[in-house]
């Protein structure tokens, strides 16, 4: 599969880029909480139908449908997920919306990661898992968890890293964050180390990243918006996603929006 990774200037009009670029390719949206009553997405189908005419508005043809799997809060079972699908995507075709639905999951990583992956339910046609960091959470849990989604023979797809504070840039010396060319960040206590060697380690045992259009655009805050550009400068990501979840989030996708 052809991943695009559209983002190749640090203009703030960089959503707008990203839509004037893709009107060549297809446009695909690697995370969307668009089917209805699964999680915190939409209520009703007829809001999803508006939030599917919105991204096709907005050039996409193909999303992946990514409902979050939490215990106790978010418990819809994949065949939930599949007949949700196919409904939405029966009213879709009758109302001339085109867009192709593909099923998927945003699995939170916890102790019941394993159980989950018993019966997993990738993003339809590949084999990525996508799954979801907590805020709390050491590097270490994060790198057993995907070598043991890779031993399983898939590939783990880490959602909107730039969301996660122990994927987070410092707020100085950006150009060492990663390789860390000087004596203070050779620091294997500091943050900032363990941060480099864990997206590292991730990139080597082939894991995928997907990152969130928003944060490019400052909504979920300026550390995130600093942390993605800092990320797609460094060529980590793989996957674009609107991680869009109501018909409030088409106001972006349409440049209504700006964040800090």
């Amino acid at each position: 599969m052809l991943l695009y990774s559209p983002f190749t200037g640090d203009s703030p009009s960089l959503f707008t880029f990203y839509i004037s670029l893709f009107t060549v390719f297809k446009m695909i949206d690697f995370h969307c909480h668009i089917l209805p009553g699964l999680d915190d997405g939409p209520k009703t189908i007829e809001e999803s139908i508006e939030m599917a005419a919105a991204l096709q508005k907005a050039g996409f043809t193909a999303v992946y449908c990514t409902p979050h799997l939490i215990k106790s809060i978010y418990e819809a079972n994949n065949e939930s997920v599949m007949v949700s699908l196919v409904a939405l995507q029966s009213r879709l075709d009758k109302e001339n919306i085109r867009l192709e639905l593909f099923p998927g999951r945003e699995y939170y990583l916890d102790e019941l990661l394993s159980e989950y992956l018993e019966n997993p339910l990738p993003l339809g046609g590949t084999n990525f898992i996508m799954l979801e960091i907590p805020i709390n959470i050491s590097p270490e849990l994060i790198k057993d968890a995907c070598f043991q989604i890779k031993r399983r023979g898939s590939i783990p797809m880490i959602a909107h890293p730039e969301r996660c504070g122990i994927f987070g840039m410092p707020q100085k010396r950006e150009k060492s964050w990663f390789r860390f060319t000087n004596s203070q960040s050779n620091d294997k206590n500091s943050k900032q180390y363990k941060s480099s060697r864990l997206v590292e380690y991730l990139k080597d045992i082939g894991c995928a990243f997907q990152g969130n259009l928003g944060s490019f655009l400052g909504l979920y805050g300026s550390q995130a918006q600093k942390t993605a550009y800092s990320l797609r400068k460094m060529e980590i990501y793989t996957h674009y996603g609107t991680d869009l979840h109501s018909r409030a989030g088409i106001k972006y996708l349409n440049g209504e929006v700006k964040g800090e």
